[in-house]
């Protein structure tokens, strides 16, 4: 669907088919830029906080690209980093997991969102090197490409008891600084969980309980790159998605909690969340109990 005449998409008139192919052109050239060999591996806020030569290559590959279409529109990269100050805008991390990417750990992605101001429209996260394509749009659906082109419709699982629940979670580039670095709620949630999951992708975290593979996710220091997607995924999809409190997550939200939507695990996450909390001496996010 063609973008209006001011190269603003409309809310339903986006061209998903671009945006996916741009999502496939960024992960083209990330493997191959990989099977070359990484030739500059740099680090930004912390010795452990990665950025490679095809982190800021897939970035100006996606923000070409999608100018061209949509010239308009403003942009929001995990790599430039400036927030726009138009109506719509994207909002992309070129490569989600860079850690995972810099190191060969198969397992990363491209993630695209398009929003309008605070509202995400539409999401397309793209998991490499699988090439496994996630894909959602407001009010429409969220979706899982298969090899052969057949879109299955991604649907939440219902596990309600937080014992029988599967979890994953990442942590802060701080960790090794502050006590307040998720290890409190890691270890609460591993002592009375199926089990908990650290895998280096927030993109995918959400991808997958999107898909119903986990129950449930949560972080903390999340930038909106890396959620925007994942989280219009989640909801499409039947899940919730809220900040530690319980208030709906936004691009402006420092905390994530994202569950398949069961009101008992939903409460149970954000009621451990809190109380593993509580026994930090020290925090550096917000507080306050869950609403």
């Amino acid at each position: 669907m063609p973008p209006t005449p001011s190269g603003h998409p409309t809310p339903h008139a986006v061209d998903l088919t671009h945006v996916l192919a741009v999502a496939q052109q960024a992960g083209d050239l990330i493997l191959a830029m990989q099977a070359r060999g990484l030739q500059s591996i740099g680090s930004k806020s912390s010795a452990i906080d990665l950025v490679t030569e095809a982190d800021i290559a897939a970035e100006k590959l996606i923000r070409s690209e999608l100018a061209r279409r949509y010239p308009a529109v403003g942009f929001w990269g995990e790599e430039s980093n400036q927030p726009p100050d138009s109506e719509f805008f994207w909002v992309v991390d070129p490569i989600d997991g860079t850690i995972n990417f810099a190191n060969g750990l198969a397992y990363f992605a491209v993630n695209i969102a398009l929003n309008r101001r605070d509202l995400t429209l539409l999401g397309v996260t793209l998991e490499l090197p699988a090439r496994r394509l996630f894909f959602v749009q407001r009010d429409r659906g969220a979706f899982r490409r298969e090899a052969d082109g057949h879109d299955v419709a991604l649907q939440v699982n219902h596990t309600a008891d937080l014992g029988r629940a599967l979890l994953s979670s990442g942590f802060p580039y701080h960790r090794t600084e502050h006590e307040d670095n998720n290890l409190a709620e890691f270890a609460y949630f591993l002592a009375r969980t199926q089990g908990v999951r650290s895998m280096g992708t927030a993109a995918m975290d959400l991808a997958n309980v999107a898909c119903g593979a986990l129950a449930a996710y949560w972080e903390g220091w999340l930038q909106p790159w890396d959620a925007a997607a994942g989280a219009l995924l989640v909801r499409e999809a039947g899940g919730k998605v809220t900040d530690y409190q319980g208030a709906d997550w936004t691009l402006t939200s420092r905390t994530l909690v994202a569950s398949n939507g069961q009101p008992a695990l939903h409460r149970a996450l954000l009621d451990g969340i809190r109380d593993a909390r509580r026994t930090l001496r020290a925090t550096l996010l917000p507080t306050g109990d869950p609403t």
